[in-house]
């Protein structure tokens, strides 16, 4: 008669009185049984390695015997569970490799018989994820995370266990460099972020995916994650500070524009910000002032490494990039048109550059500017519209004595109407993408608003 045989019949014996019973005392009952049997083995006189390969293989044996005919269903289940729970504890020695052996032969057994052992096979892959991660195995980890099919369980989700397993997979994956699959798990997170209410699950979710937006370059919307990280997490000190850093080091990377302008204003306000080196460089790009690339060594020597890319065909860097926009941005608001010649011997680049640049910055509707290409030459309509507010003001303090002309009053009307009509339009197609993608979230805010 073989071991598992042996097993089988002990297993269909003993536990045949407590199926029926508490899950609770079932469970109890088969971790005395298997620890009973990892003792009888222990207190032989193999050596160390001998007994690691006896132990090893009697918990093989348990699970073979476990998911016999003749055992029960619940005394399966119960017997399997106490086996993922036995195997990761370190009073019993076993090794990483004997953890994951003995993990990834339970799962071969039962993985074709997912709706009767879904629990089981849920905490097994996670214990394998575990096992693996200590190894540094991270992408081998998160696929085993990965593998877990939530939506396919028996009964309610419950989201406050299935999310912190989708923010694990996100992380692993990041560790793995493996960004396409990060973001499909970040994703698979986002689509129960309204439902979680845990604060601490709240935040991680907001870390990963803030490191996510750095990761794709969408540094304006991961520098504006970090800031309210920042203003949220106030009791870590040392990592509010860090925080605080990461979105500095965001914002200024970002492409420049008004949001960017708006965000680094926001950062530029916090008490700890002249408490970090780079400081410096956001109080410029605050005050609008052009900025030279032998200032950016300090600043770009605390980059990540793909904050550190090549840009443009490799003639620059993100950095270097995000500051000749920021100077172009500055310089709009300087002069009403300039040639560029000029301006590419301002920003330390060639004339087409310049206007290609230029042209990207207009195209993208982060500057208002017409370009002229038979003469070489940009016209800022910002710096435009600054002249034409500073007009109208001394207009309004001169209306007593002399009106302005009519046909600056309707242009001024005119541009007014267009710029609520857009607020209007944008505003509704805001609303629309709301209710596409978050209906269950647009529902409870539309109930509460009436």
């Amino acid at each position: 008669m073989s071991q598992v045989d042996q097993l089988v019949s002990e297993l269909s014996t003993q536990f045949r009185g407590e199926a029926g019973g508490a899950a609770g005392g079932l469970e109890a009952s088969a971790r005395t049984f298997i620890e009973a049997k990892l003792s009888a083995l222990s207190s032989g006189s193999s050596s160390a390695e001998q007994l690691g390969a006896l132990q090893r293989q009697l918990l093989v044996d348990i699970i073979d015997a476990s998911i016999a005919d003749q055992v029960g269903l619940a005394t399966s289940t119960a017997v399997l569970q106490e086996v993922v729970c036995l195997v990761g504890r370190p009073e019993h020695g076993f090794g990483m490799r004997a953890q994951q052996d003995v993990l990834l032969h339970l799962l071969s057994k039962i993985q074709q018989r997912q709706m009767a052992y879904d629990s089981v096979i849920t905490e097994a892959r996670k214990a394998l994820a575990k096992s693996l991660a200590a190894e540094e195995k991270w992408e081998e980890a998160a696929r085993q995370l990965q593998s877990i099919r939530f939506e396919q369980s028996q009964g309610t989700l419950n989201i406050a266990s299935v999310f912190p397993v989708y923010i694990w997979t996100t992380q692993l994956f990041l560790q793995a460099e493996n960004l396409d699959q990060a973001v499909v798990s970040l994703n698979r997170a986002a689509a129960h972020i309204m439902q979680v209410s845990d604060v601490e699950q709240i935040m991680q979710y907001r870390f990963v995916q803030a490191r996510v937006l750095s990761l794709t370059h969408k540094y304006i919307e991961a520098a504006i994650i970090y800031h309210n990280i920042f203003q949220t997490n106030t009791k870590d000190a040392a990592g509010q500070l860090e925080v605080l850093r990461q979105a500095i080091n965001c914002a200024v990377l970002a492409a420049a524009s008004p949001q960017k302008m708006r965000v680094l204003s926001g950062l530029h306000r916090e008490k700890l910000a002249p408490t970090l080196p780079s400081f410096g460089l956001v109080e410029k790009m605050v005050l609008k002032r052009l900025i030279k690339p032998t200032e950016l060594e300090q600043f770009s020597q605390q980059l990540e490494k793909h904050q550190c890319e090549s840009v443009s065909g490799g003639k620059t860097t993100v950095l270097g990039s995000a500051v000749r926009e920021h100077n172009v941005f500055v310089l709009s608001s300087l002069y009403t048109s300039i040639r560029f010649e000029n301006l590419g011997r301002l920003l330390g680049i060639d004339t087409e550059e310049a206007e290609l640049m230029c042209a990207r910055m207009i195209a993208e509707g982060r500057m208002k500017g017409r370009i002229d290409q038979i003469a070489g030459v940009i016209t800022f309509e910002g710096a435009r519209e600054v002249k034409e507010v500073a007009a109208a003001i001394s207009m309004k303090k001169q209306a007593a004595v002399q009106p302005p002309p009519m046909y600056f009053r309707e242009t001024v009307h005119a541009r007014w109407d267009g710029r609520i009509v857009n607020l209007c339009q944008s505003i509704e197609d805001a609303v629309d993408m709301l209710i596409e993608r978050q209906p269950v979230y647009a529902r409870a805010l539309f109930r509460r608003v009436a």
